[in-house]
């Protein structure tokens, strides 16, 4: 009996020191803002230019990260491969913003001012389709945006 006892006593400080601490930063997975704002001031950071919405670069890899996208009139997009579900778009400013897949505009369900940091403004809500999705920010006399971008809910990783 006893040693059940130090076996389950052993167990439990050792799930008492794990922090949940990955990849050198924690994460309040209930507080989408807070991690995204984490992740704005914090890094990891990409930048990308946009371009017109035909031509618009991929920003896949660049989930949990800020991705400062340059803007110029007429070069406003950028597209990423979704998988189905809902995700949440982190703004640094709040401008006119879009999503279409296979040229049907996608709405967006949720928008909401972000007051956890200063670095984000407004978030909005999608859910999007299998597939690639572009996202359209303005019009807009910005020549950047910054953009944090994650599926809503559940676990991740990171890479």
């Amino acid at each position: 009996m006893r040693r059940l006892f130090a076996l389950a006593l052993a167990a439990l400080a050792l799930t008492a020191c794990d922090d949940h601490d990955h990849d050198e930063h924690d994460h309040d997975h209930e507080d989408p803002a807070a991690e995204a704002c984490e992740h704005a001031t914090d890094g990891p950071f990409n930048a990308v230019t946009a371009a017109a919405a035909s031509e618009a670069p991929a920003i896949q890899s660049f989930t949990h990260s800020l991705v400062e996208i340059e803007l110029a009139a007429g070069l406003d997009s950028v597209a990423f491969n979704a998988e189905e579900g809902e995700y949440v778009f982190f703004l640094s400013d709040d401008v006119p913003f879009a999503l279409t897949a296979d040229g049907m505009s996608i709405e967006i369900e949720e928008t909401a001012d972000v007051t956890t940091c200063d670095v984000l403004a407004v978030s909005h809500v999608a859910d999007l389709p299998a597939g690639e999705v572009t996202l359209t920010f303005g019009p807009t006399d910005l020549t950047q945006i910054g953009l944090v971008f994650e599926e809503a809910g559940g676990e991740h990783d990171h890479d």
